[in-house]
């Protein structure tokens, strides 16, 4: 496989979109999120800060690989030239904004409460895209349930009068000043998380009853109290009887079984081996990028000029383990799956 494409024909995502296969998301500053078609070839543009996005005006680009008209229309599909630009990425930027991307590198899952956040919408190619797009965050408590008011990501602009240098077909490098919105292949939308916590109960162990629960028993004998202490809730639900016992608190933790307060116990009798489970209660709330509605504004192509993709594919989630920190391991191979991620902990 080439390890770069210069037509529509490879510009999939098993080949990485064309973008050059040697841009290694290990660092930042070096991924191929950073990476671009212009119409001098593929472009690495270094960011001289840690804004990594359209909203940020101190930058250098790097011609990787010079190839002339790369970002034109070709006369046909094996004919130098990728068309319109294409999505190719779209994840939470790491809140940390940390260089490293690697596990304990200094980037999170989670955010602060009342935070300005961002999520980026990454192209092969250079868009326009005018200040107030919107994309559409859903919010879940812990446990991924009960949905909750969606939040509203927006494109804003660089600031006024701030010179923007990029290469224009036909007239070269060219110093935009007034342009309200993002000149860009990554486009970052700002978005404030909740100031208020949505709280669940999640569930840390599943293990089963030693002995038959009694109507007003007060001790739950168990196979394993692996991690519960003091303050863990108890849930067993309905046995031989109606009802059940449903997040009652823990006040004691034995070798082989706890205890709750009396107020707990429920007139019912569960049979020894019934399903018990132990919870904590957990003040979260977890962010997704949705991905159904895609962005909402006016994007057009660097190029051509005509309007950019604006739907989401499942082919641009970077669903990783933290924003900027997870490494796969395939094969005894380590490769990097993405920067940044589509899930964000509110805490």
């Amino acid at each position: 496989m080439a390890l770069w494409g210069i037509s529509t024909t490879t510009e999939t995502a098993a080949n990485n979109y064309n973008i050059p296969k040697f841009m290694h998301i290990v660092d930042k500053n070096v991924t191929g999120h950073n990476v671009f078609a212009d119409g001098r070839g593929w472009i690495h543009r270094h960011y001289k800060s840690s804004e990594n996005s359209g909203i940020s005006t101190r930058y250098c680009d790097e011609i990787l690989v010079p190839i002339a008209g790369l970002n034109t229309t070709g006369i046909s599909s094996n004919t130098t030239g990728l068309g319109n630009a294409t999505p190719v990425a779209v994840f939470f930027e790491d809140p940390n904004k940390a260089s490293s991307i690697s596990v304990g590198g200094g980037g999170t899952t989670g955010i602060a409460t009342n935070t300005t956040g961002h999520v980026h919408l990454v192209y092969n190619e250079l868009v326009y895209v005018s200040a107030g797009a919107t994309v559409r965050i859903r919010t879940f408590d812990a446990n991924n349930a009960n949905e909750s008011t969606a939040i509203v990501g927006t494109a804003a602009s660089v600031a006024p009068g701030a010179p923007v240098v990029n290469y224009v077909n036909g007239n070269g490098l060219t110093v935009f000043t007034n342009f309200n919105g993002q000149i860009t292949n990554r486009v970052a939308f700002a978005f404030t998380s909740p100031s208020t916590l949505l709280t669940a109960n999640v569930t840390f162990l599943s293990t089963n009853a030693t002995q038959a629960i009694g109507a007003g028993t007060t001790n739950i004998w168990v196979n394993s109290v692996s991690n519960v202490s003091v303050g863990s809730s108890v849930s067993v639900p309905s046995g031989a009887g109606p009802g059940g016992i449903l997040n009652a608190p823990v006040v004691a933790v034995g070798n082989t079984f706890v205890q709750i307060g009396s107020a707990s116990t429920v007139n019912t009798l569960f049979a020894s081996n019934n399903l018990v489970t132990f919870s904590t209660r957990t003040n979260a709330t977890k962010l997704f990028i949705d991905m159904d509605r895609g962005f909402i504004g006016v994007g057009t192509d660097g190029a051509t000029g005509v309007g950019i993709i604006s739907s989401f594919t499942s082919d641009l989630i970077r669903q990783v383990g933290g924003a900027g920190t997870y490494l796969s391991v395939q094969n005894d191979r380590v490769t990097s799956v993405g920067l940044g991620t589509t899930t964000l902990t509110v805490r």
